[in-house]
């Protein structure tokens, strides 16, 4: 997957196909590797489409969106779920975000030894924009499904497990009186 942008579900190219039999693909978007669309209108040609996904070509829809507010009352409509675990990373990011640290270094009077971002402060700032946006409400979700799922069992066993020794040591107390 080369789309990047999370504001946008990707389609899968077999739900694509259903939803051009069912008249439904109107609306939906082309999806380019630079993370441009182009909307699809009513007189779409299924051929250009067709070659559009042979040529490598992605497609998607809309997100469910929530109106939100930052902290001084600023408008934003995020998706419901920002799914960060679709990103393969967010390096290029980090890389700019350094480089506006620099500005406000130099600003400062500060200069710094060589071009090598700090990483600590890079993460710093990127951590309080996460807390800052999920303070105005945004849902992150950080982990792939596979990793909750992960996460979920090894829960479910610590659980169970929990809940058979504390059986175990009721049943011994009991024994013991």
């Amino acid at each position: 997957m080369f789309y990047k942008w999370l504001g946008m579900r990707v389609i899968p190219w077999d739900e694509v196909q259903v939803l051009h039999k069912k008249g439904e693909l109107v609306g939906c978007y082309r999806l380019y590797p630079d993370n441009s669309e182009g909307q699809i209108d009513r007189g779409y040609s299924w051929d250009e489409m067709v070659k559009h996904h042979d040529n490598g070509g992605e497609f998607g829809g809309d997100l469910d969106t929530v109106e939100l507010k930052l902290g001084d009352g600023k408008k934003i409509t995020a998706p419901v779920v920002v799914d960060v675990s679709r990103l393969d990373s967010l390096d290029e990011l980090e890389y700019s975000m350094w480089a506006t640290i620099e500005e406000y270094l130099a600003l400062f009077g500060i200069r710094t030894e060589d071009d090598q971002p700090d990483w600590y402060t890079v993460k710093a700032v990127q951590d309080k924009l996460f807390k800052v946006l999920q303070d105005a409400g945004v849902n992150f979700n950080f982990l792939a499904e596979e990793q909750h799922e992960a996460i979920e069992k090894a829960m479910a066993e610590e659980q169970h497990e929990a809940i058979e020794k504390a059986m175990a040591e009721k049943e011994a107390r009991e024994n013991a009186e």
